[in-house]
Formats: C-alpha cells, structure tokens, sequence
C-alpha cells in the first residue's frame, strides 16, 4: 500500500485489509501506521545488512562480493518487486530513517568492504565508505527501480542488466 499509494495515502484500515486482518489486530502489535512501516523498513534493511556481511565473512573478492551483493536485489525485485519498491520508496521518504544501530552497521560493513578492496588492490584509495554505500546499494537499487518502472521503455531484469550494474559499479570502485 505504501508502494502503491504513497504513505501518506495508505491507511491502515487498507493495510490491514490488504494483509487479511482486522484493523484491530494490527494495532496490537503496533501503535500506528508509523511504526509498522518502521518496522518494516527495519527488516528489510536488516535482510541486506545480514546478506553483506555474510558475503564478507566468505572470503570472497570485493568484485566477486559485489556482484553477489547486486545478485540478491536483482533476484528480490524478480520474485518480489514490491519489497524492492518498498525500499526504495523509504530510502527516498525524508519521513523515515534508518535506525541508528543499523546506520552503524552499513557504515561498518562498507568500511570492511573499503579495507578489504585497498588490501586486494581492487578499490582505489579515494573511495570512501559513503561512495562504497552509493555505488554498491544506491545505484543498484535505483537501476531496478527504473527498469520497474519502465522509466526509459525498458522493463528488462535480465542476465543483461544484472551484468550491466555490475560493471557499472566494479568501475567505479576499482583502480
């Protein structure tokens, strides 16, 4: 509902409908539309968070990370583009952020990714962790988006466009 009518548009009467159950029910567990929706954006970006660091912890290369990395937002916009919407909708909503904890954790995991690519040789010395975040999430998640969309009368989400994003985004990191 979010995706579909904007927060501000979605009630929770609508949610709740949506998901097949009462009004009621849903402000059981949560005070307001508000929180559901923070609660939501939570889990998501903890699924992605969770997802890079486990990439991190397989000794794989930066490359071969990221292109795993970029993999997985292309499989969740396949089998479920609302969630990839959804993402992308709050990413871009001044109304909500990213839980502090969760920021920590983004930061961290892409300055792993910045050591571990300056180690290998295969990140230049003048990217940082904000364009490490830009480049390897940001610009994915705003690719799908577009192709989502239809934006440029193309709605493909191919092996060709996956291939495409990933070296987009290994030449912008890489020496």
């Amino acid at each position: 509902m979010v995706v579909s009518k904007g927060f501000g548009n979605a009630s929770i009467s609508e949610i709740a409908r949506k998901a097949g159950v009462a009004e009621g029910y849903l402000y059981n567990f949560y005070k307001s539309k508000t929180e559901l929706v923070e609660t939501l954006l939570h889990y998501h970006v903890s699924k992605l968070t969770d997802k890079l660091e486990s990439l991190l912890a397989s000794k794989l290369t930066v490359r071969e990370l990221l292109e795993q990395f970029i993999m997985e937002l292309f499989i969740i916009a396949k089998d479920n583009p609302e969630e990839i919407k959804f993402i992308y909708v709050l990413m871009n909503d001044y109304n909500f952020k990213v839980q502090d904890e969760q920021r920590a954790k983004i930061f961290e995991l892409c300055k792993q990714v910045k050591e571990k690519g300056l180690l290998s040789k295969e990140i230049r010395e003048d990217i940082d962790e904000e364009e490490i975040y830009l480049i390897g999430v940001t610009y994915p998640i705003q690719f799908i988006n577009l192709r989502l969309k239809n934006f440029f009368y193309r709605s493909e989400l191919g092996k060709g466009e996956i291939e495409k994003v990933m070296r987009i985004c290994n030449n912008s990191l890489k020496r």
